[in-house]
């Protein structure tokens, strides 16, 4: 009963985050729209836009006419086994290091069901103490899950590139400092996942392991594991195509593979051979879209196959059902020889030498384990000393603040405007220019630009992937027959058979072309700034949603939507599809939020600016403790949006 009690004031209290949410997300979108600067008058002015047009016409003409000599072809399709090698490993070392940090940093798993400390028992009921219920000293396993989280944080919100300019100081140039920076980046995104999605279990649908006794640990291998066992796979499964695709960035900086190409062709202009390399990145998108649907449906045990097993009608019958099923097996097997493979490629397998020869890109990581390679690091330690210009707001020695005084560089907030002006907008705009005086501030504002091309090009996305699912959805358009009552005819069939090629095809493509590439096209269009990463942000977010939001819908059961027979496939998935799968989407658009932004701090080094290009034009010119500040500010984004989302309950319900 009094579990009962405290679920239904949770229920009760569930509006108020949902509520906050949707304020905030229109705070957002208005501080967005007002804080930076948006240029759409490429669209308003004639002139600008038959200007444009004549620039993506020419863009798209070289871009349409690949090179497809035999030489680059062959060469083409070395990088694209190396790009696949570094991709599989970087996500089998991430899988091997998220488990556990995902396990701790879960409250379902790590802390468990708590009883109310001491103190606790001294706190009223009511918001006190479900504020308490936040506080990570208040047990030991809740320090643990607060430093997990922490360590999750820091791993994801460094963007891959960033580990890979570090990782080519210490092992040098190569696709396993691709897989490696791949791996530490990951690594921090499927724990926070997989930690989400596990606290997202009712827990009512393993009380039954805690009631028999069931400590953490086997709650969660037979209770909580087994639950969540199908979203996992699929989130799984995506990270490894978008590793593939990440090599467009890593590349840029040593991180080997088609994407290392692609950066060295754009430099060059030479947009023949970027697009055979970019049709060799859909290619292998293409390509391992299948492989992961072909292992997702050989390990999520179709329902229909089971329940013929266990009621048997042959003579034969019986003898099938006590056979244990061998198709997770095959799966299993499958995933096996692609992670040898890839290590073979690496090592061994490759073209990579001089004449053709194999070169072992496996051999730096001796070094790396050595303890060797850690001496190349010390370069690197400006990096992690952040300079914070304490002088410019009167902390530190007294002969360096009064001279900063003397040259007008402190800050002097209320010099001219008490804080009692904050209603005037002037006082507002003076006291923003003292600000600027002082670095740190210019770094904290440099994240308006990514975080306003996140809040944006996400909403976009998630408006067009609500739409695009119904399309993408197998259940929608090939099985509706098994709920509806529905016979279609032979025409009818094809005609939604097209329909969901299409718009898996749409979503492959928008996913398939990293980021970067969208953000050259739309450059193009409407030049260098906000509005082409934002449209680059959304279209990509729409491919990935559309998967996640696709599958959360067919992984619901065919009998969910009995109660919904005699209505018509589109109200069936507004009505019904849209509210089962909806705790899913909330997990997937929060965290593809999070990844938009940091997304979008990448984007800064080809002409977006904000933050990325910030840090980047300081780690150029050497200035490695202003780049740290920068560093820290991405590592304090990440941790500011993943906290607010959690206090909110809005990655997983009824869940800190």
């Amino acid at each position: 009963m009094p579990r009962q009690g405290s679920a239904m004031r949770r229920h009760e209290h569930r509006p108020v985050g949902s509520f906050i949410a949707l304020l905030l997300l229109l705070l957002a979108l208005l501080a967005a729209g007002f804080s930076v600067e948006w240029d759409w008058d490429v669209l308003f002015d004639a002139h600008r836009r038959a200007e444009a047009a004549r620039r993506m016409g020419a863009w798209l003409g070289a871009f349409l006419s690949p090179d497809f000599s035999t030489e680059f072809l062959w060469h083409s399709w070395d990088l694209t086994l190396q790009t696949l090698s570094a991709a599989v490993l970087g996500t089998v070392v991430a899988v091997l290091l998220a488990w556990p940090l995902a396990m701790g940093s879960s409250r379902a798993v790590c802390v468990g069901e708590e009883r109310e400390g001491f103190v606790a028992s001294f706190l009223p009921a009511g918001r006190m103490r479900r504020a308490w219920r936040h506080f990570p000293l208040r047990s030991p396993a809740a320090l643990l899950c607060a430093i997990c989280r922490l360590t999750q944080d820091v791993l994801r919100a460094v963007p891959d590139f960033v580990w890979a300019v570090i990782l080519v100081a210490m092992i040098g140039l190569g696709p396993l400092t691709g897989a490696l920076a791949l791996a530490l980046n990951i690594t921090g995104i499927l724990a926070k996942v997989y930690s989400e999605l596990w606290d997202g279990v009712e827990e009512s649908r393993y009380a039954q392991v805690r009631s028999q006794g069931g400590g953490r640990l086997a709650t969660f291998l037979y209770g909580i594991r087994p639950l969540a066992s199908r979203n996992v796979l699929s989130f799984t499964l995506m990270r490894t195509e978008c590793a593939i695709r990440n090599a467009a960035v890593i590349g840029a900086v040593g991180g080997g593979g088609l994407g290392s190409e692609i950066w060295y062709q754009i430099r060059f202009g030479a947009w023949d051979k970027v697009s055979t390399l970019i049709l060799f990145t859909l290619f292998l998108t293409l390509t391992a879209d299948l492989a992961s649907n072909y292992v997702r449906s050989m390990l999520r045990g179709d329902a229909v196959r089971a329940a013929r097993t266990a009621a048997p009608s042959g003579r034969g019958a019986g003898s099938a059902a006590s056979r244990p099923p061998r198709r997770p097996w095959y799966a299993a097997g499958f995933v096996v020889l692609v992670m040898l493979w890839s290590l073979w490629f690496m090592g061994w397998g490759n073209r990579a030498g001089e004449g053709g020869t194999a070169r072992n890109h496996l051999a730096p990581a001796a070094e790396l384990l050595g303890g060797k390679a850690w001496d190349n690091l010390r370069f690197f330690q400006r990096l992690v000393s952040p300079e914070f210009d304490l002088t410019a707001i009167g902390i530190g020695p007294e002969d360096e603040i009064a001279k900063r005084k003397a040259e007008g560089k402190a800050v002097e907030l209320f010099s001219q405007y008490g804080p009692g002006q904050f209603w005037n907008g002037q006082a507002w705009a003076t006291w923003l220019d003292e600000l600027r005086k002082w670095f740190v501030w210019r770094a904290i504002e440099s994240a308006a630009v990514p975080l306003a091309i996140g809040v944006v090009g996400t909403v976009l996305g998630v408006a067009v992937t609500i739409l695009l699912t119904y399309l993408h959805s197998a259940t929608f358009q090939l099985k509706s027959g098994h709920f509806s009552g529905e016979t279609a005819p032979g025409w009818l069939r094809a005609w939604r058979t097209g329909q969901l090629v299409l718009a898996r095809l749409t979503a492959m493509i928008s996913r398939g072309v990293p980021e970067v590439m969208w953000a050259f096209l739309f450059i193009a269009f409407f030049g260098p700034g906000l509005v082409a990463g934002t449209l680059a942000i959304a279209v990509h977010t729409v491919g990935v949603l559309t998967r996640v939001f696709g599958e959360a819908v067919d992984n619901l059961a065919l009998n969910r939507f009995e109660l919904s027979c005699g209505a018509s496939r589109p109200a069936a998935y507004a009505m019904v599809a849209a509210p089962l799968a909806w705790r899913d989407w909330t997990t997937y658009v929060f965290f593809q939020f999070e990844s938009n932004v940091r997304a979008a701090v990448v984007l800064g080094l080809i002409g977006v600016g904000g933050l990325g290009f910030q840090f980047n034009f300081n780690f150029e010119w050497f200035r490695f403790e202003r780049a740290g500040t920068y560093l820290l500010v991405m590592i304090l984004l990440t941790v500011l949006i993943d906290r607010s989302v959690r206090i909110l309950n809005l990655s997983r319900v009824g869940r800190s």
